[in-house]
């Protein structure tokens, strides 16, 4: 009997932690089990042609709201072309209600709720093995004889030790240079209405000792991304602080993602993250709304005082990434309302500020209850908001608009000093500036066409130049062309932008190069190569204005700027940049 587990990925980056577990579950007993990936952007029939190539008795799907449209088709299909092959979903998007799912897609055979490590590869022995009873497998829904039987039981695995682990030779080699996904622990000890965590009360951990030997595994494999997908990583402090100061110790070239609450830090832990390296650790921190009333609503129990004070704290290290999240459409929060909370995040400048907005997952208290607050959403997944009593559709429609901007401007880190120039100097408030650059986009069209990355820059410029305080366009000129150089390596600005010429400056730019001087102290990764060479991996720029200095608005004097084109921030993802004197 041959089995294939099938992992369905949003991106081609990602890759499916729920697929390599359910094979490490499987021992001999359950027959040949194959695990193959593919993401929602793959041509379905050149899929569905693979799997049938490759050939199997059972296959077996992992579901969630990105992929689930993608897996029933390939599932209805495979099932026509293979009568006999036996069609198994897992996973949340069919935990929740698997009589619906068996009942709806007359191709689906069993349907598995919950954690499927230990049940499925029982399920698998089934088909070889018929003493074994399939009533008697926690979290199996099934259709037998035309007839639907349902279990109401939700299988969740309590000793997490007795899973083994998933990173095997053949993982890492089938997975790559992908993002490898990890969890030192299962469920969470909040119960945020809006999660499907809350649904389950308490928190299982895995040992220390299985913790670390499965990441000196991912660090000795060369990972670059291992991203944690604990729900609040840092809600048990010393395990955190453990496992934080285990990475520190032993990473060399991997880097780590958490999502972590922020005011769950304390002083011990701000100690040993201060003494990471530069670009190792990631946060992404879930503020949701600085609304009260909304974060009751939602059980949400957060300090937000010390939420902010905590990032603010992280950012002044300058050598962790910090991502912010906000979600729009959670009760007793308006237009306005929102609004406030994204200036207030904003006003942080963590590296990445997400927009998102709510999802009524299966399974979520906030979707039983979506009466409650007159809820209006998309049947089909990802089940995202439409309406409540406090946003409208046109809302919604304004939001998804300012979103678009955020992840174009601000989240592309690509107009940092010119964003943080117009918002701070001519706007009373961020959310001002992006409700006015949004107007500005939709009249001249920009929202009805795709826009290239270079084009960004000469909208900005063009957008600058009708701001009624009248915005100094030779500034914004300056600190635009900054922006892009520090972006981008092609040295060849965008329509609009100007350069300032000065005489024999290349001449100049190759004196400084001959310096050895002058290399040691800026270069010295390419001390002893002949200038020539040098000149091909950096560039050097002339500027109006000391826009080499983040403090305030630039003084107006004539600088010069070396853009180290070789090297990268690992917090920013910025070129290496030095303000210096030509010869």
């Amino acid at each position: 009997m041959k089995t294939i587990i099938i992992g369905v990925n949003s991106k081609y980056i990602h890759s499916s932690l729920a697929a390599w577990y359910l094979k490490a579950s499987c021992d001999k007993q359950c027959g040949e089990v194959r695990v193959m990936e593919f993401t929602i952007n793959d041509n379905p029939e050149s899929v569905l042609s693979r799997i049938y190539t490759e050939g199997c008795d059972v296959a077996a799907f992992s579901c969630y709201i990105w992929n689930i449209g993608f897996v029933l088709k390939l599932a209805e299909n495979l099932k026509m072309v293979l009568p006999d092959v036996k069609i198994i979903l897992g996973g949340p998007e069919v935990s929740f209600d698997p009589e619906d799912i068996l009942r709806s897609n007359w191709f689906v055979d069993y349907v598995m709720s919950g954690e499927g490590e230990g049940a499925f590869g029982l399920l698998l022995r089934s088909f070889i093995d018929e003493e074994v009873n399939l009533d008697a497998i926690e979290g199996l829904s099934y259709r037998k004889d035309g007839e639907i039987h349902g279990s109401k039981s939700f299988r969740l695995v309590r000793e997490l030790d007795t899973i083994p682990s998933p990173y095997t030779g053949e993982m890492l080699s089938a997975i790559g240079n992908r993002i490898i996904y990890f969890e030192s622990s299962r469920g969470c000890p909040f119960s945020c209405s809006y999660c499907i965590s809350s649904t389950f009360d308490g928190v299982r951990y895995f040992s220390m000792e299985r913790v670390k030997s499965d990441l000196l595994t991912l660090i000795n494999a060369g990972v670059k991304l291992v991203k944690f997908v604990d729900r609040t990583f840092n809600c048990n402090r010393q395990r955190a602080k453990e496992i934080f100061t285990f990475i520190i110790e032993n990473a060399r070239g991997t880097s780590f993602h958490f999502e972590a609450a922020a005011d769950l830090f304390d002083e011990e832990m701000f100690d040993i993250l201060s003494r990471a390296p530069k670009g190792l650790i990631q946060f992404e921190i879930g503020i949701q709304s600085t609304n009260e009333a909304t974060l009751e609503a939602v059980n949400r129990k957060t300090d937000i005082k010390k939420v902010f004070d905590n990032i603010k704290k992280l950012k002044e290290f300058g050598n962790i990434h910090i991502h912010v999240d906000l979600i729009a459409g959670l009760p007793f929060e308006d237009y306005n309302s929102f609004m406030n909370s994204f200036n207030e995040a904003y006003e942080l400048y963590p590296h990445q500020l997400q927009l998102g907005f709510l999802k009524l997952l299966k399974g979520s208290a906030i979707r039983q209850e979506c009466k409650k607050h007159s809820y209006k959403f998309r049947q089909y997944p990802p089940y995202e908001i439409l309406s409540n009593a406090y946003l409208s559709f046109d809302d919604i429609i304004r939001l998804k608009k300012i979103e678009e901007l955020l992840e174009r401007y601000y989240n592309s880190a690509r107009f940092q000093r010119t964003l943080k120039y117009l918002v701070e100097g001519f706007f009373p408030l961020p959310a001002a500036f992006f409700e006015e650059f949004s107007r500005y986009y939709e009249k001249a069209g920009y929202y009805e066409r795709s826009i290239s990355a270079r084009e960004l820059y000469t909208i900005l410029l063009d957008f600058a130049s009708t701001i009624k305080l009248k915005a100094d366009m030779v500034l914004i000129n300056e600190l635009l062309k900054f922006d892009f150089l520090v972006s981008d390596n092609t040295n060849n600005l965008p329509k609009g932008l100007e350069r300032l010429y000065i005489d024999d400056f290349r001449a100049r730019c190759f004196e400084f190069l001959k310096s050895k001087e002058n290399i040691e102290k800026f270069l010295p990764e390419f001390l002893d190569m002949p200038a020539k060479k040098i000149y091909n991996e950096v560039h050097f720029e002339a500027f109006r204005f000391n826009v080499a200095d983040d403090n305030g608005i630039p003084e107006k004097e004539d600088t010069v700027i070396l853009f180290d084109y070789s090297q990268k921030d690992s917090i920013t993802g910025h070129y290496r940049f030095y303000k210096i004197q030509l010869p």
